[in-house]
């Protein structure tokens, strides 16, 4: 993180492409820059200073090179994260039908989590248009665009899940009867295309509302962080949240054989090394290598 800031990258930029909060990057660019501030001979830069982009990058090449003279960290011990399998991800699904009171529009939500990986942030901004054709058809390769996507970059979007079909076809047309985001007749189901693709209970969408600093593109959307731990807490899925739901999808990608690469694409994070710590390849069991050999 500290390397990426010291060639640019902003904070917000360095959390998207980690998958983890602005403050959380600060925090710890931070830590390692006054640690290195305190043992490294790098003239010029103090404590004080240390905590100080533009400080940082006045004593770029000092603090690369105090970086790389660092000893690597002790390997560290795997992570204990729960991967979820289609019969779980099914039986959380028939309990979110049976406890919520919006059953349909909760079951697409739900799906839409485990079928593209997106952030609930991206997932909010989603559009009708994003998700059908003119004609009313579902986009199967479609596009994350840059105004949808937290890192500001489009990436492809791909809809491809039986389930998750079903499910937005019935809310879809649930929607049309309760003439909610109607557009033209014939045209995206009838649907205004630039509607939300979900509504929140006010009918206009999950708000989203800026923060911080002037000039950051900094948003939070509490509506739909409050909705996913909802529908998680009814699938009673223990230890499992939107963040984890992502490590499910990146299992199943690694499964099918996609590289690093083709999993930071798909989850909107630029680089391999941040893929490999933010969504480490699951090592296979002995058992699971050696079943059916033949």
């Amino acid at each position: 993180m500290l390397r990426a800031v010291l060639d640019g990258a902003t904070y917000d930029v360095v959390a998207a492409a980690h998958d983890v909060t602005r403050t959380a990057v600060e925090r710890r660019i931070k830590t390692v820059a006054i640690h290195l501030a305190g043992i490294a001979s790098v003239d010029g830069l103090n404590i004080n200073g240390a905590a100080f982009v533009r400080r940082l990058r006045l004593h770029r090449e000092a603090l690369h090179t105090a970086l790389e003279s660092l000893e690597p960290p002790a390997a560290a011990t795997a992570r204990s994260i729960r991967i979820l399998n289609e019969d779980e991800i099914a039986a959380g699904a028939q309990r979110i039908r049976r406890r919520s009171q919006q059953p349909l529009e909760d079951l697409a939500l739900y799906y839409m989590l485990f079928a593209i990986g997106a952030r609930p942030l991206e997932i909010a901004r989603l559009e009708v248009q994003d998700y059908l054709d003119v004609t009313g058809s579902v986009r199967r390769l479609s596009l994350m665009r840059a105004e949808v996507a937290i890192t500001c970059r489009a990436r492809p979007l791909y809809f491809r899940s039986g389930r998750l079909d079903d499910a937005l076809d019935a809310y879809l047309a649930e929607r049309v009867r309760r003439r909610a985001g109607l557009g033209v007749e014939g045209q995206f189901r009838g649907l205004d295309p630039s509607s939300r693709l979900f509504l929140s209970s006010s009918g206009r969408g999950f708000e989203i509302v800026p923060y911080g600093e002037a000039g950051q593109r900094r948003f939070r959307c509490r509506g739909i962080q409050e909705t996913y731990r909802k529908l998680l807490r009814y699938a009673e899925l223990d230890s499992v949240t939107a963040l984890t739901a992502r490590h499910t999808v990146a299992d199943r990608l690694y499964t099918r054989g996609a590289d690093e690469l083709q999993v930071g694409l798909l989850l909107g994070i630029a680089e391999r090394s941040a893929v490999r710590e933010q969504f480490p390849r699951r090592q296979p069991t002995l058992d699971e290598l050696t079943r059916d050999l033949v």
